[in-house]
């Protein structure tokens, strides 16, 4: 079976479906290596052109999904107002123009309720949908004492917070309200014109053993040293009751810098790096595989340590969700901060989605399953940007 996988996949590779530098690059799986291996051609999901609503309607963060009490497939399309594609499958889902969620707009950077994107979704029934959301503070559109030098990148903070949704996920809202809704950040408040800092993006939650566990990326202040969080929740209904990995365990609490004057349990609040030399700054996406019976944890990386040193989509592997298997690539693709056109499309967003998942929730990945990601058309700055998938199998090591 391997053999015959790295077969197909080789012989398409060589059938110059990607002669074009701009298209992203599947990367061959050595024979007898774990890897995730591309089969097939790229497929549209969402067409921005075609499907939109509104013309900041645009999949700006990884794609997630659930099933709700229906069996009904919600795909979610994320930006500061969020959406969501609704269908009995994933073949054959249809935009739905109703918002899911729409930012607070809150301009105090200590209600962590500023521009706010849905960056993950957990169902558990009766119609409740738990979300976890990536909420960033831009100081440079606010008052100049937010920020004197009105630039963007020098004034952003980010948090993490949590929303849920008791009607099958046709509406969010904050879990609690804010800023008790707040999840997750750093152990420093808003610092104007500091740069870009806080906690970023988190991945999609799984469920094992009891507890629900996300990434998330940290931006530290004020060194800017960016690097992977491990957290985990034992109660998706408590925004408070998250803790992250501290190298012994999961004691770890995210205190609130703008409640507590703490030093010493401020300092203690700072998530440390996970597998940072394995998986460098990974998020995006998590599953566990019951063909590799492996965690799988995707995200857009490059590796010094390769030659070539290949730039776009790769993947670990790990038993425990903390010592993880140096990364590997999947896709080689032309990244925002690697182009030199402006105009060229570039990608973002990689996560693996199995659309036959015994979990509702498509935390659970088999032999095949899907690599989503968002395709910029016009560049990094352009708002035409695509969902876009390529099928792909898994490979177990010898």
């Amino acid at each position: 079976m391997k053999q015959g996988l790295i077969g197909v996949c080789l012989a398409w590779l060589a059938s110059g479906a990607f002669a074009d530098v701009h298209p992203p690059r599947p990367v061959a799986v050595a024979a007898g290596a774990m890897g995730v291996m591309v089969t097939g051609p790229l497929e549209v999901v969402f067409d921005w052109s075609a499907d939109r609503c509104e013309r900041y309607n645009i999949p700006d963060l990884p794609a997630r999904a659930f099933r709700d009490d229906a069996g009904q497939v919600n795909l979610i399309i994320s930006h500061n107002t969020t959406y969501r594609m609704t269908g009995p499958d994933f073949d054959t889902l249809a935009m739905d123009c109703a918002p899911v969620m729409q930012s607070t707009y809150d301009s105090d950077p200590a209600q962590y309720a500023h521009y706010e994107w849905l960056a993950a979704v957990y169902a558990v029934g009766g119609g409740v949908v738990h979300g976890l959301v990536h909420n960033e503070h831009h100081g440079n559109e606010l008052v100049s004492a937010q920020c004197p030098s009105g630039r963007y990148d020098r004034c952003w903070y980010n948090t993490v917070t949590a929303v849920r949704s008791d009607d099958g996920g046709a509406q969010f809202t904050h879990l609690r309200a804010a800023p008790a809704h707040r999840v997750a950040g750093i152990d420093k408040p808003y610092v104007p014109d500091a740069g870009i800092f806080g906690a970023f993006s988190p991945s999609n939650i799984i469920a094992r053993d009891g507890f629900y566990y996300a990434f998330i990326k940290l931006q530290t202040y004020p060194l800017g040293f960016q690097h992977v969080c491990l957290m985990r929740s034992d109660d998706l209904g408590d925004p408070t009751a998250w803790r992250f990995w501290d190298r012994l365990g999961f004691e770890g609490v995210f205190v609130d810098p703008y409640r507590s004057d703490d030093a010493r349990a401020l300092g203690a609040s700072v998530c440390p790096a996970v597998a940072i030399d394995q998986i460098a700054e990974m998020y995006e996406g998590i599953s566990w595989n019951t063909a590799l019976q492996k965690y799988v944890l995707v995200g857009t990386s490059n590796d010094p340590a390769r030659d070539p040193n290949v730039y776009g989509f790769y993947v670990a592997f790990s038993d425990d969700l903390v010592t993880w298997t140096r990364r590997t690539p999947v896709v080689e693709a032309r990244l925002p901060w690697r182009t030199d056109d402006p105009t060229a499309p570039v990608y973002l967003y990689p996560t693996l989605i199995d659309h036959d998942s015994p979990s509702r929730n498509f935390e659970i990945t088999g032999a095949t399953g899907y690599l989503y990601f968002t395709r910029l058309n016009e560049g990094p700055t352009g708002l035409d940007r695509d969902l876009v998938r390529f099928p792909v199998a898994f490979q177990a090591g010898d």
